[in-house]
């Protein structure tokens, strides 16, 4: 590979690589609304976030996981918030938080692979396109628009023909400022790469240290990084869409019930968003934030302490666009007829019903435009008012 073709492979390909977002926007009117979809990849189990403390069943069947009603953050007399997620009260007392439950993607796994590809295609199957929904957002959406992944490489969901950059802070710490004045040379003999490397530092500059311990983010600390999301989100010209991810919700051994392990991830993610909408200022006026998973966890806990991968799972929609503060959800009941293959939460609600309705409020589109996001996607079971 010739040096030139190396370094615009890593400029225009991720600079990330180094810790540097490649990030630059233009001082151009943008189209209205910010869009956030956060991936919690694992699988996280709804039933230990939102707690349907109020089914007669409930306690029973989940044994050693259960949570009492004393423990959990009431929301309306039926479910109630894990305590690690109390910080997303003030999100509900605002009328900002929609809360979805018995929600899955239309295809029935219990695999990562699939239920991900599925999640972030936006597809009623694993295969069949290699666009990411977002990607598709981008291509039909009006007026001046762009996209960032935040994650250690592009998402799926925004992989497609639309350009959108990426960012991963979390990959590297400390860069010494002697490497980074080599590496600068390097790219400034080059006319094409000076522009976009330069971008580059300059974004650094804009998000910041603060967050970091030691110089570098440490590992799944979401409240910096949701913070940074922020930070790159509100600038004048700043991008429309912005994918997120964090990792480890795969509790197979050891969730615990309050302060335990799960718990304590819970309490990161509650931080993160409501530090993310404390970031964005004025801002948050045409922000929306989705948050999901691939798939929800079994009902019945294992014998280590965990769950197993399940079907249908919570999720969580914020923003000044949410029509109320609610639980969306056509609940199904955990007695033992009502379960999904007698294992798992049923699923009544369909994660792009749910997308459908926050793209299409966020972004005023059409519902032809939507379906162009979601093919397929006319009979997916779940329509409720979520947003204004």
């Amino acid at each position: 590979m010739e040096r030139r073709e190396f370094l615009r492979t890593m400029c225009y390909g991720g600079i990330a690589t180094f810790g540097f977002p490649v990030v630059s926007f233009a001082r151009i009117h943008r189209q209205s609304g910010r869009f956030v979809f956060v991936l919690l990849r694992g699988g996280f189990d709804g039933l230990s976030a939102v707690v349907p403390y109020g089914d007669p069943a409930y306690s029973a069947v989940r044994g050693a996981l259960a949570f009492t009603q004393d423990d959990v953050v009431d929301l309306d007399g039926t479910f109630g918030l894990a305590p690690g997620l109390a910080p997303l009260r003030e999100v509900w007392d605002d009328d900002e938080l929609a809360v979805l439950h018995a929600m899955a993607i239309p295809y029935r796994t219990r695999s990562h692979f699939d239920g991900q590809a599925v999640l972030e295609t936006g597809l009623n199957r694993p295969i069949g396109s290699s666009d990411g929904w977002l990607n598709r957002l981008l291509q039909v959406m009006p007026g001046e628009r762009s996209g960032i992944a935040i994650a250690a490489g592009m998402p799926r969901s925004l992989m497609g023909p639309h350009e959108v950059q990426t960012w991963s802070p979390a990959q590297l710490g400390v860069v010494e400022d002697a490497y980074l004045e080599r590496l600068a040379t390097l790219y400034r003999l080059d006319r094409d790469l000076a522009g976009p490397f330069e971008a580059a530092l300059q974004t650094q500059d804009l998000v910041g240290e603060e967050p970091m311990a030691g110089g570098r983010v440490q590992r799944g600390a979401i409240t910096p990084l949701m913070q940074a999301a922020a930070r790159i989100l509100r600038q004048n010209g700043g991008p429309n869409v912005v994918a997120v991810e964090f990792s480890g919700w795969d509790t197979h051994a050891n969730q615990g019930l309050a302060g335990g392990p799960l718990d304590r991830l819970l309490r990161q993610l509650a931080d993160g968003l409501v530090a993310f909408r404390t970031e964005m200022g004025e801002a948050w006026a045409d922000t929306t934030v989705v948050v999901m998973t691939e798939f929800g966890r079994t009902v019945r806990p294992n014998g280590t302490g965990g769950t197993d991968h399940g079907t249908a799972g919570a999720g969580f929609v914020l923003g000044p666009r949410v029509a109320r503060s609610a639980v969306f959800t056509d609940w199904p009941g955990l007695g033992a007829t009502n379960l999904y293959e007698g294992r798992d939460l049923r699923p009544t609600l369909d994660t792009r019903s749910v997308l459908k309705a926050a793209i299409a409020s966020t972004f005023d589109l059409t519902a032809a435009q939507v379906d162009r996001v979601f093919p397929d996607s006319s009979d997916a079971p779940g329509r409720y008012d979520i947003m204004s």
